[in-house]
């Protein structure tokens, strides 16, 4: 892998995960040092990485986190209510016992995390969940543009995770899911993915609203 793209990664990696914060400032010098490399590959990845969406290149000023508008995250996730429901309802028509059971210990793992109030690790392993559910469409296309889409919005739906009361809800929905799939219900699967989807939407939405500086 050539410097530019680790190092694209590594920043794209950082801002998925919230390493980096909406709005920060994003030094040339700094990452230099702290990666072993000279500017230009720091300036390259920067480009990508602004193609993209993830940083702001501002005339005199630098590079900067990007802040996602609100509007844009509500839309992020309406077009996942709709891919995701599809994913759903094509993965009720193959799913098998097998892939019925790995979203069970998906899901029992996911209890125990809400249980012990484990964030982080519930957020890993809901990702997983709605991951394998997409991948069970068989649908290549449409696994990759959930997964870049999910991609783009991971560190404000960790929030959606942290806001309490709500943790429950989400488990709950899973299994409501997880049951439509096992009976192969694929218009019950679709319909309990796309409401689940718009659920957490309405939850983070309304807190961002509430919570500007967030």
């Amino acid at each position: 892998m050539s410097t530019r793209k680790e190092i694209y990664h590594k920043l794209k990696k950082a801002i998925v995960y919230g390493e980096l914060s909406p709005g920060e400032k994003l030094s040339e010098i700094s990452l230099a040092k702290s990666l072993n490399t000279s500017r230009t590959p720091i300036r390259e990845a920067f480009r990508q990485l602004q193609a993209e969406g993830y940083i702001a290149l501002v005339s005199n000023k630098g590079a900067y986190v990007s802040k996602l508008p609100l509007e844009e995250i509500a839309e992020v996730y309406n077009l996942l209510c709709l891919l995701e429901g599809y994913g759903a309802e094509l993965a009720a028509q193959r799913i098998t016992a097998e892939e019925l059971d790995h979203l069970n210990r998906i899901q029992r793992k996911l209890i125990g995390y809400t249980e012990k109030k484990k964030f982080r690790d519930y957020m890993e392993k809901n990702d997983e969940f709605h991951h394998w559910i997409t991948r069970y469409s068989a649908n290549n296309s449409l696994v990759k543009t959930v997964s870049e889409l999910r991609a783009r919005i991971y560190r404000y739906r960790l929030n959606s995770v942290i806001i309490p009361g709500y943790m429950g809800n989400y488990v709950s929905d899973h299994e409501k899911i997880i049951e439509a799939l096992g009976r192969r219900d694929a218009v019950k699967a679709r319909k309990h993915m796309k409401a689940h989807v718009r659920f957490v939407k309405d939850i983070l939405v309304g807190f961002l609203k509430e919570n500007p500086g967030f």
